[in-house]
């Protein structure tokens, strides 16, 4: 089997290639974080994040045994397959997507059932009828950052021909969220990230949203301390914080709106975005492959796919504002460096 692939770490680097939050998180986790009792660590933390999960009920609207608590949503995925497909069995996903549902449906012995999206990243119309266990759709989706229609996921759902997991990482930019409807639709489970819009990637932390009674068997299937005490606390303190919390998803959206007016004047065109990144069609391969290294070369990572409906593109976090300066400028660079006969949509501007 073939691996995830992570995006490059490469330290010293402006990091565009991952979509971590470009702002620091809340001060309460620095506080949290600081008061921290080292003694602590020699017993194991609560095994199932109890104050965390009860807290996230609070935040989301839900009850307490509708909350699962995991290592980033990817620790959650895992618990998902594991739970609800055996080997052989299938997981229907759209195409392209994130890519570690690939891994672990390898990791299980399943099979992966990949539909495309449509041309304008629309929903495959078959994607219910795949005869999947589970169904799997990233909302906003990545690379895309596009977001699928509210009717649109309910109607896979009410078919109830499978668990649908809506994978919300980066929906706290969307203004857009499917938490409320799982009280109602026992087979709908939302996945939920603190490395996007809470700036926590490094600390790990996921919850997950389902029927208290599917939350229960995903109980019996996690790790035994999935969870780690130092990551519960810093959860805790994030969650309370909601005004920081939206501080950081209107920064990053404001950065977001320059980043698109900076790159529609060089005559791109990305899918409307949905999340802390885009997906810019720069007007060929070539031209991908000429930025993607040219940035890299000046200490920019984003991200680059060759392969097909995105080797013409580059997937772009948002970043500070100076981040994002410098990564304009250095585009701009680069470009001018192309012949005139390769600069594409750089001369339509």
């Amino acid at each position: 089997m073939a691996g995830y692939t992570p995006g490059e770490q490469v330290s010293g680097c402006v990091k565009l290639n991952t979509n971590e939050c470009a702002f620091p998180p809340s001060p309460a986790v620095a506080r949290a974080l600081a008061d921290f009792a080292a003694g602590t660590l020699r017993v194991y933390p609560s095994p199932r994040a109890d104050a965390l999960r009860a807290a996230a009920a609070k935040t989301y609207g839900v009850d307490t045994e509708m909350v699962l608590a995991g290592n980033g949503s990817d620790d959650l995925l895992t618990i998902l397959v594991r739970a609800f497909v055996g080997a052989g069995e299938r997981i229907a996903i759209p195409t392209p997507t994130y890519g570690l549902y690939d891994v672990l449906a390898d990791l299980q012995g399943a099979r992966i059932v990949a539909r495309p999206y449509g041309p304008t990243w629309e929903l495959p119309s078959d994607l219910a009828d795949q005869g999947a266990k589970l169904l799997f759709v990233s909302s906003p989706n990545n690379p895309s950052a596009t977001l699928a229609p509210r009717a649109e996921v309910l109607a896979l759902v009410r078919r109830r021909t499978s668990i649908v997991v809506v994978d919300e990482a980066y929906a706290d930019f969307a203004g857009e969220s499917l938490i409320g409807a799982v009280a109602d639709h026992p087979n709908l489970v939302v996945l939920r990230t603190f490395s996007k819009s809470y700036a926590l990637a490094g600390a790990r932390l996921g919850l997950l949203f389902g029927d208290a009674r599917v939350v229960a068997e995903l109980m019996k299937v996690k790790d035994s301390y999935n969870v780690n005490a130092l990551t519960q606390v810093l959860g805790l303190a994030a969650l309370e914080d909601r005004a920081h919390h939206q501080e950081l998803v209107d920064a990053t959206l404001a950065g977001r709106a320059w980043l698109e007016g900076a790159f529609a004047r060089l005559g791109w065109s990305w899918p409307a975005s949905a999340a802390n990144f885009l997906l810019v069609d720069v007007g060929g391969r070539e031209i991908a492959q000429h930025l993607y290294a040219g940035l890299k070369a000046r200490k920019i990572l984003v991200r680059y796919w060759d392969r097909p409906r995105l080797a013409t593109s580059l997937r772009i976090t948002v970043g500070a504002p100076d981040q994002n300066a410098a990564l304009v400028a250095a585009i701009t660079e680069l470009l001018d460096a192309l012949p005139s006969t390769d600069r594409g949509a750089r001369d339509n501007r």
